[in-house]
């Protein structure tokens, strides 16, 4: 079965999730559950439904936001909350239907929703197989009315393709995609665009690196991955251009750098939406409003010629490389013996 993706999947009309990684336990320091409430009742009076993004493997965040959705009933109809479902490495070889079930019907009580809006599927070695049967159980889910929308993330246009192929209704695929880091344009961005399939794209402010300093702050695993992605294209020069260029439209758009640098992103095919990490400070993101020319695409990329090597994720996936040995694949073990 091929085709394209038939489906109602709306992305947020200011092409802005909020990503809340940095929320789990171990992340990094300086996020409270008061704190988190407060930034997320900040992101909740922005105008439209708030769109969220967490996972089953960060820790403790499922949790969070369903405490906090259950304390703001006036506003939880207006949360969109996108959730993944991340089988652990020593698993794939053996993963059965009732594993990947137990990970999802988790993650609906944690989130306290009758419906998952969004799940989408993590595999962490294609080199194993089972990962289009293991969308294939998130497909019965669908079916069930347990998952409203099935995704993936970290999918290359080759493993993409096949579950389009198989007929799995796949929506959204979240990717890396910034300046600093083009490997969608190698291809994916052009599938998605043909088979219906929006890219969600996470890393567009590389960690706070390709903003104004609004995220910059104490260590924490983000910054650690997205410098490792800094080393790939040039290191501190290649980061004092983007900056450069970044900041000279923004001078001219009256927006900020962060707003260009995500507008960069949603200016390809496909790209419906950039997730954008919550701050614990106010943090208005409006990337729709940059109007980027021809001639602006052509600066910044020349700001930055070289981008990482190889297909979406192809470096994170060498478990013997610095990406690679900065993973933790065992989090659903440690933490909830599913």
């Amino acid at each position: 079965m091929t085709g394209t993706v038939n489906h109602d999947w709306r992305p947020p009309a200011s092409g802005v999730i909020r990503g809340c990684w940095q929320l789990s336990r171990g992340h990094g320091p300086g996020w409270t559950r008061d704190l988190a409430f407060a930034a997320l009742d900040s992101a909740a009076a922005m105008p439209g439904p708030l769109h969220l993004d967490c996972a089953d493997i960060y820790t403790g965040v499922e949790e969070l936001l369903g405490d906090w959705t259950a304390s703001r009933k006036e506003a939880a109809g207006e949360v969109v909350v996108h959730t993944k479902c991340v089988p652990d490495l020593a698993v794939l070889p053996r993963i059965k239907r009732g594993h990947v079930r137990r990970i999802v019907l988790r993650s609906r009580d944690r989130l306290r929703r009758d419906v998952l809006d969004l799940v989408q599927l993590h595999w962490w070695d294609f080199g194993v197989p089972g990962w289009v049967r293991a969308a294939g159980w998130l497909a019965e889910l669908r079916e069930e009315g347990v998952v409203r929308h099935l995704g993936v993330t970290n999918f290359d246009a080759g493993a993409l393709r096949t579950l389009l192929d198989e007929g799995i209704p796949i929506v959204t695929n979240q990717v890396q995609f910034s300046l600093l880091d083009r490997r969608p344009l190698g291809g994916l961005t052009d599938l998605c665009a043909e088979r219906g399939v929006s890219l969600l794209c996470y890393g567009t402010l590389a960690g706070g690196l390709l903003a104004d300093g609004s995220f910059a702050g104490a260590d924490s695993r983000s910054l650690t991955k997205y410098r490792f992605i800094l080393d790939e294209v040039g290191g501190p020069a290649a980061l004092q251009r983007a900056r450069a260029a970044l900041a000279r439209i923004a001078a001219r758009e009256g927006a900020s750098v962060a707003d260009v640098a995500a507008a960069f992103a949603l200016t390809r095919p496909a790209v419906t939406a950039v997730i954008i990490g919550l701050s614990r400070r106010h943090l208005a993101t409006h990337p729709r409003t940059v109007r980027l020319r021809p001639e602006d695409l052509a600066a910044l990329q020349a700001a930055v010629p070289t981008t990482v090597p190889g297909a979406v994720y192809e470096a994170e996936r060498d478990r013997t490389g610095p990406h690679g040995r900065i993973m933790r694949y065992d989090l659903n073990r440690r933490r909830h013996h599913a």
